[in-house]
């Protein structure tokens, strides 16, 4: 699956959040943004599509 740019603006308490994370999992802010949607899907029964839309 090829991966997608886009812009957001999250509130500063957030970004610090999601960075704080990102560094202590040793993993980038885009995966700790992308895992924590994918997450709260699954949570709702919300499966990720196999297929990529355009």
């Amino acid at each position: 699956m090829t991966k997608k740019p886009f812009t957001t603006r999250l509130d500063p308490p957030v970004l610090v959040l999601a960075q704080q994370l990102a560094e202590a999992e040793r993993r980038s802010v885009t995966s700790v943004i992308e895992l924590a949607l994918i997450e709260y899907a699954e949570r709702r029964g919300i499966k990720i599509s196999g297929k990529e839309k355009d």
